[in-house]
């Protein structure tokens, strides 16, 4: 053999030394299956934060449109109680007004007017009541208007809380199968 090929003969001494390179390396899968153990369990602890605070959002979410419904509640009753007895009273006070100042004109005038004058009463407490009740009517339309626009903004605020968790959910199950490689 030449001199220059003499180091490419496969003797014993060069065997001995190759295998005794090759024993000296480590199991490079044990290493590689540690690292990804760990990148694992990091991934898993991540997500379990993410999911608790998707948890507790979703908990505020849920106890805002709570106290934002008993809100808007409290103020059609308010509106309700209030104002309505505001237009009662009124009424009240007009018709007790009117009824005594027609009491002390009855015991002047004679009996052909006290006819006129009872018939003016009739049609005064007609329109009175008509008037009361009007009032009353337009006081439950503004309630109920009021009750219908709280709804409403209750159910818009529900549904933007549904697309954030939908959102929410979207985003955490396609991080996992991006994680994982599942579809």
């Amino acid at each position: 053999m030449s001199e220059e090929h003499k180091d490419l003969d496969p003797t014993a001494e060069a065997k001995a030394t190759h295998a005794e390179t090759i024993g000296n390396l480590e199991d490079p899968t044990a290493e590689a299956k540690a690292y990804h153990a760990d990148t694992l369990d990091t991934a898993k602890e991540k997500l379990s934060e993410m999911a608790d605070k998707a948890e507790a959002k979703f908990g505020d979410l849920k106890a805002d449109a709570k106290e934002g419904f008993e809100k808007a509640k409290a103020k059609a009753t308010e509106f309700i109680n209030e104002d309505a007895k505001e237009f009662m009273e009124d009424a009240k006070e007009k018709a007790s007004k009117f009824v005594d100042e027609a009491g002390e004109k009855l015991e002047d005038l004679t009996e052909g007017a006290k006819e006129t004058f009872d018939k003016a009463k009739d049609k005064a407490t007609e329109f009175i009541n008509e008037d009361a009740k009007e009032l009353l009517e337009e006081a439950k339309e503004k309630a109920s208007k009021f009750a219908d626009e709280a709804g409403e903004k209750l159910e818009d605020f529900a549904e933007d809380a549904k697309e954030v968790i939908e959102e929410t959910t979207k985003k955490t199950k396609s991080f996992f199968q991006r994680l994982f490689g599942s579809k």
